[in-house]
């Protein structure tokens, strides 16, 4: 059975869906990698411009990426749930109840995956190259801890 990760942030225009792309060509095909925002009102939007144009310069892309609010998903359908900072994890474990510790947050030790909404072009490459950096440890844990229980707490 195919595993499911969702990855979240504030509304799910810039960076979870980069993360999902980065993490999803990390996982390879056992794992199917969503996506997420916590905001409600950010719901039914196109990925931001930047985070398709950043993202397109990898060959990747976004441009049909619709955002979705977590309270419109079953979040008990997805074994990992990773998160771009405290924030938004301590959203997701609110939602989650009991079952919270498959969640974890990227780059946990250096506050997360900071938001480049602001900071042009050269903020989303700085962003996708923190993803570069993190994803591949997010997917060790991830892969690595495929059969356990409990997912191990994840940083960098």
């Amino acid at each position: 059975m195919m595993e499911k990760v969702l990855c979240v942030c504030v509304g799910n225009i810039s960076r979870s869906p980069m993360m999902q792309a980065v993490l999803q060509q990390h996982l390879g095909a056992a794992f199917l990698v969503e996506s997420a925002g916590v905001r409600q009102e950010l719901a039914g939007r196109p990925a931001n411009d930047r985070s398709v144009a950043c993202m397109n310069e990898r060959g990747v892309d976004l441009s049909g990426h619709i955002s979705r609010w977590i309270g419109d998903l079953d979040l008990d359908q997805y074994r990992w749930i990773v998160c771009v900072g405290h924030d938004e994890a301590d959203k997701v474990r609110s939602a989650l109840g009991a079952d919270s510790a498959r969640v974890m947050v990227a780059n946990e030790h250096q506050g997360g995956i900071p938001d480049p909404y602001e900071l042009g072009m050269a903020g989303y490459r700085d962003c996708l190259a923190l993803l570069d950096q993190v994803m591949p440890h997010i997917a060790q844990h991830i892969s690595g801890a495929r059969t356990a229980t409990v997912p191990p707490t994840c940083s960098k």
